[in-house]
């Protein structure tokens, strides 16, 4: 069996906001974060530059309050500069008004008490999924759909994010019993559930794993729409995977063959770039500059 495609992040990340938008009171307090009781969802776009924006996994304002919380969900390894880059945007796009992150680590097994990223610091707000007992809530939430009571927004929240907690069961079985629970929700709502169920769960599987977790979803409409719209968007994504090495390949060459030495902060900043249009900029500058100092300046100053 081919192995399925890396889901975009984007994929994941959609389902996420999707979800934010659906639910009437997506509150983190259920995961024990002491946000307002109510909250109000913003958009997650933040302009940065004229034509730059970051866009955060959810962004929420206290309605008693008015504080700012920007949530973000974390599979793997953190990503701890995006994460300080996305707290600072939203930070200047509200000023004078208290901003907080919190970070929903999904697969990372080791939790930090702050996000760093050399002299910047972040105290951000955690939410430590896989400490969390998925068996127990699963149980939970099965008896209050049994006994005919409509699931709390609370509820909500944690159904989709059920298979990336504790459990006893394989992902795909819990999603298999997760995933009906949200039958009874508005359409539309109830796609929120899946989507994020789904991809949150086909993203924290190995790639021998993903193909149970795609026969579950395919047995329902929700879920065999959302993961054919994934396995295009994962080719696509493929596709521009081979497009971002041949063009960092092309950068540190360029600059081996002009320079030889080529310092590990320009290495590490063309190894982590997904820009296409700045990779090619960086290779002209390979081309036309005097010394890898000069190179050495384009490259980090334009990241």
């Amino acid at each position: 069996m081919p192995e399925p495609p890396e889901p975009p992040r984007e994929k994941r990340d959609h389902g996420m906001r999707y979800l934010f938008d659906e639910v009437p009171n997506p509150s983190p307090r259920v995961f024990g974060v002491p946000c307002p009781e109510h909250v109000e969802v913003l958009s997650p776009v933040i302009p940065l530059l004229e034509t730059k924006a970051v866009v955060v996994d959810g962004l929420l304002r206290g309605v008693d309050d008015g504080s700012i919380w920007s949530l973000e969900f974390e599979m793997g390894s953190p990503d701890y500069g995006r994460l300080i880059e996305h707290h600072v945007a939203v930070a200047r796009a509200y000023p004078n008004t208290r901003v907080e992150t919190v970070v929903f680590w999904g697969r990372d097994r080791s939790k930090p008490h702050v996000v760093q990223c050399g002299r910047a610091t972040l105290e951000a707000r955690q939410v430590f999924l896989p400490a969390m007992d998925g068996t127990k809530e699963l149980r939970r939430l099965r008896q209050v759909v049994a006994e005919g009571q409509a699931l709390t927004s609370g509820d909500i929240m944690l159904l989709a994010t059920l298979p990336l907690m504790r459990h006893q069961q394989s992902m795909w079985d819990v999603v298999a019993a997760a995933a009906p629970l949200a039958v009874g929700l508005p359409p539309n709502l109830e796609r929120g559930v899946v989507s994020a169920m789904g991809a949150l769960a086909y993203s924290a599987l190995k790639p021998e794993e993903r193909p149970f977790l795609l026969e579950v979803l395919g047995r329902m409409p929700v879920g065999e729409e959302l993961f054919e719209d994934l396995r295009h968007e994962g080719e696509v994504r493929g596709e521009l995977r081979g497009e971002l090495r041949r063009a960092r390949a092309s950068v540190l060459e360029a600059l081996e063959a002009r320079f030889e030495r080529v310092p590990a902060s320009v290495r590490e900043a063309v190894a982590g770039t997904e820009d296409l249009a700045l990779l090619s900029a960086w290779l002209r500058a390979a081309v036309r500059a005097r010394d890898m100092t000069t190179a050495e300046q384009v490259v980090l100053g334009t990241r």
